[in-house]
């Protein structure tokens, strides 16, 4: 096999593969070494990807928090996005763009309000099981106390009427 064929193979099974899902570089680098194309292969086809910016870590890292915000806490999206292959830095940044759209309480809340809002705030029992839900997804537990705690007051202050 000549370089050229093999370069434009690693290239076409690349954009065979975004048709599919969005991926980050190293994703894709993951995924094309194991169908077996060389190193050299690979940056080549990563770096023509990128040139005509149909693989780009940065603006995947902005659409994977979008989309994810709502339903994850911001430990577990980071965790998830190093995991993918995604730089620190990078991650951050995104955050930072995003601060006044990501509100972590906010989003416990609306969370809280849909699946615990008929709880008994009372029982330790449920109260674990609600802190549990939350930091298995990531929440930190500070925010998670403080939305607990604030309909615990509420639900006693309800009581009392």
């Amino acid at each position: 096999m000549n370089n050229s064929k093999a370069y434009y193979s690693a290239f076409d099974t690349a954009v065979y593969l975004l048709n599919f899902k969005n991926r980050t570089c190293k994703e894709l680098a993951d995924k094309l070494k194991s169908k077996g194309y060389s190193d050299t292969e690979i940056d080549d086809a990563l770096d023509k990807l990128s040139s005509y910016n149909y693989v780009n870590d940065e603006s995947y890292t902005l659409s994977y928090i979008k989309s994810n915000m709502n339903k994850k806490g911001k430990k577990l999206i980071k965790r998830e996005l190093a995991e993918k292959g995604i730089d620190k830095a990078i991650i951050d940044e995104k955050f930072d763009e995003l601060s006044d759209e990501y509100g972590e309480e906010d989003n416990i809340e609306t969370i809280f309000l849909k699946r615990f809002s008929d709880s008994d705030l009372n029982d330790v029992k449920v109260n674990n099981k609600i802190i549990s839900y939350f930091l298995r997804r990531g929440f930190s537990f500070d925010k998670i106390s403080k939305i607990v705690t604030k309909y615990k007051k509420i639900n006693e202050f309800d009581n009392c009427l």
